[in-house]
């Protein structure tokens, strides 16, 4: 068996029974299929032992288009070359053929993941369950408070297994066409499940980073909500516009904090994509400090501030701010360049 001693050197090595399992020869290799939870850059640790190789894992699976999300009963190869034979891939060059420009790397001073605390998905957010009640007398649940969880029947929720607590804010409405961008759900925190009976279980609050209230839901796993960092050569220009910052309903925001934009798939757009923000006008003016984003005829535009794109939505984008001269605010102007 070609891969035999591979195979038997990640069981040795502590790898669980469930992902053994899942290791199979494949034409090209070995792979793995896709369990609840799975990211790339955990396959990438677990059989490459360095999670900074998920590039090279995505760009052998021609078929997966977006590498924040896998799923399920989906095969993904680990081999060095692509199934079917052929040459591989770079280690840093992404699926898609020439349609998508190739990874240039991670800007430096940036944390190679970033927790997104305001997740923007295509449809509303349905949780696993609703914390139903605890015994604090507190309204507001802490880290270590056990709450009671009201499960929905086909929840595949496991003990021992760790999960976000999220709450749904609704449809992101662009601020002029008010046309439905996509929905915004807030992780407020994270709780591990200590049992489970049917549709009823307990669990322990371990994270908060914001206030968790009776009637939130259980979300997805734990670290559904982490989305790597790395930069894509921009290979078209486009202009577009800042609808809400991070978190939910804030007013400005500053480095390393999250802006929505208001491009997507649809506009060709794909993760590692970077905008420029720009201002046109004299900042001493009140128009400017009562509208920060007004644009003054006359003024030269000039760059106030830099974001990655980390998580694309068909029309909607999550971009973390990687530099910044002034606040940032929603109506403020972006612009890709090539």
């Amino acid at each position: 068996m070609k891969h035999g001693w591979l195979f038997c050197l990640l069981v040795l090595g502590g790898l669980s029974p469930a992902w053994a399992q899942s290791l199979k020869e494949a034409p090209g290799g070995l792979s793995h299929t896709v369990e609840e939870g799975d990211t790339l850059w955990r396959l990438a640790e677990t059989y490459l032992g360095d999670s900074g190789q998920w590039p090279a894992v995505w760009a052998t699976n021609e078929h997966i288009d977006n590498p924040h999300w896998i799923f399920p009963g989906e095969v993904v190869f680990l081999s060095p070359s692509p199934p079917g034979g052929g040459e591989a891939k770079g280690a840093l060059e992404p699926p898609g053929g020439p349609a998508l420009p190739r990874l240039v790397g991670r800007p430096a001073g940036l944390p190679s993941m970033v927790a997104v605390d305001t997740l923007l998905t295509p449809g509303p957010v349905e949780g696993w369950g609703l914390l139903h009640s605890a015994i604090t007398q507190s309204q507001m649940l802490s880290p270590l408070d056990e709450v009671h969880i009201q499960l929905k029947e086909d929840s595949p929720v496991r003990p021992g297994e760790t999960f976000l607590i999220i709450r749904s804010q609704g449809k992101l409405r662009h601020p002029q066409t008010k046309k439905v961008l996509g929905y915004l759900t807030s992780v407020v925190g994270a709780a591990q499940l200590q049992w489970r009976e049917g549709p009823h279980a307990m669990a322990k609050i371990v994270r908060a980073n914001a206030e968790i209230l009776r009637g939130d839901m259980l979300g997805p796993r734990g670290d559904n909500n982490l989305r790597p960092v790395y930069m894509r050569k921009n290979e078209k220009r486009m202009e577009g516009q800042v609808v809400a910052i991070e978190p939910w309903r804030a007013s400005i925001a500053g480095g390393q904090h999250l802006v929505f934009v208001d491009k997507g798939s649809a506009d060709g757009v794909a993760p590692g994509n970077h905008f420029h923000i720009i201002r046109q006008q004299d900042g001493l003016s009140l128009q400017t400090v009562l509208k920060p984003a007004v644009v003054h005829k006359g003024a030269l535009p000039q760059t106030v501030g830099l974001c990655t794109l980390v998580d694309v939505q068909p029309n909607v984008s999550s971009c973390l701010l990687m530099w910044t001269s002034r606040e940032i605010v929603p109506g403020d102007r972006v612009e890709m360049r090539e």
